[in-house]
């Protein structure tokens, strides 16, 4: 297989276009179940750009970041993220992205109340900013505080081994991040074709979510950016309930952070000095500690 097509395929080979996985106002999601890629054994799939948001040039780049990692770093992005595997060009135009279909563990089945009609959803983030007694009402998972802190340590993670490799993610928000209930890696990333290289101008535009806009404004994104917005993620999932998903006041996780040097972290994290903000790994570090307590112990120290 010669360079390009390592990294490149043209839409004729993506054979039959499957099921439609998922949509949205910027591209449609498909499953590919003839594909079989040499280097990537997972079941695969085909987002296709809606007119107008195709990126013109650039998606060779993300696609080659993967295959340029050693096999071990590969593997490890492989857990993190639904990294791009392939760019689909259609003639002379970039046209979309071949990606690993969302693990399965990362979806949440439930009966929605009244209606009783089944529904299968990504286990998005957002669902832990919702009240536990709400959440249970609806068919949301429940969520204990360890597990929480589990999240918290393996996003933080994530964006620890995107920041070591130079990579911005950026648009990190409610929906970006899923999570599932595992003692192994609990968090992953999806939308990563519209990641930036440190030094590099991004693919497509990096966008802040409503909620989530640093206080530096909306210009170039940055890792200072990606740590505000790992510390408002933080400081959500530890207190869902009222107004959870747009605080941004560091006291309401107070009660959550009295082990070591938490309250100061998620303070620092939400400065409006991006210089004060922890990096990735010390938040990494830090619920490593709390996640790995028995809850006797934990409920004990947070006492």
């Amino acid at each position: 297989m010669g360079a390009l097509m390592d990294v490149e395929l043209s839409r004729a080979d993506l054979g039959r276009i499957g099921d439609k996985l998922g949509a949205g106002g910027q591209a449609v999601v498909y499953r590919l179940p003839d594909l079989r890629l040499p280097d990537d054994r997972r079941e695969l799939a085909y987002k296709e750009y809606r007119p107008g948001h195709a990126p013109p040039v650039g998606m060779k780049a993300i696609v080659s970041k993967r295959t340029g990692l050693t096999a071990t770093n590969r593997a490890k992005l492989d857990s993190i993220a639904v990294w791009p595997v392939r760019a689909v060009r259609d003639g002379d135009r970039n046209c979309g992205v071949v990606l690993p279909v969302i693990p399965a563990e990362f979806f949440q089945s439930r009966r929605l109340p009244g209606s009783g009609a089944s529904s299968r959803d990504p286990r998005e983030v957002q669902n832990l900013f919702v009240a536990p007694s709400l959440a249970e009402r609806v068919g949301m998972p429940l969520v204990p505080l360890k597990h929480r802190y589990a999240i918290c340590r393996d996003l933080a993670d994530a964006l620890a081994f995107l920041h070591r490799h130079g990579v911005v993610f950026g648009d990190i928000n409610a929906k970006n991040v899923l999570f599932r209930k595992a003692t192994r890696a609990t968090v992953m990333l999806v939308d990563c074709d519209a990641v930036r290289f440190r030094g590099s101008a991004a693919v497509t535009r990096q966008l802040n979510a409503p909620d989530w806009e640093p206080p530096e404004g909306g210009g170039v994104l940055t890792e200072a950016t990606d740590l505000f917005k790992l510390g408002l993620a933080v400081l959500r999932v530890l207190n869902p309930g009222a107004q959870a998903s747009t605080s941004r006041d560091p006291r309401r996780a107070d009660p959550l952070l009295t082990i070591g040097k938490g309250r100061e972290l998620l303070r620092a994290a939400l400065s409006a000095d991006p210089r004060q903000r922890p990096a990735a790994v010390q938040w990494r570090n830090y619920f490593a500690d709390l996640a790995g307590m028995e809850p006797t112990e934990l409920l004990r120290r947070l006492s």
